[in-house]
């Protein structure tokens, strides 16, 4: 089940979501498949992108030394 978010919500793809978080993709994407990131909102058959608000949220929390939480 995908995590609501706002209709005007900023989506964000995975060039502009590996800049704020620091990961490079591969490490990244593994960290999506276990459950660490959130998992993007598919946009069509090849495209997926990140809400601004989960991503920002994740930043926040890892800038801020509380790590990354599960789900």
């Amino acid at each position: 089940m995908q995590a609501e978010f706002s209709e005007k919500e900023r989506l964000l793809r995975l060039p502009a979501v590996l800049d704020r978080v620091g990961y490079k993709r591969s490490r990244f994407l593994d960290l999506v498949r276990i459950g660490v990131f959130p998992r993007p909102v598919k946009l069509g058959a090849r495209a997926v992108a990140w809400p601004e608000s989960q991503i920002d949220a994740l930043v926040s929390r890892l800038a801020s030394g509380e790590g990354v939480a599960n789900g």
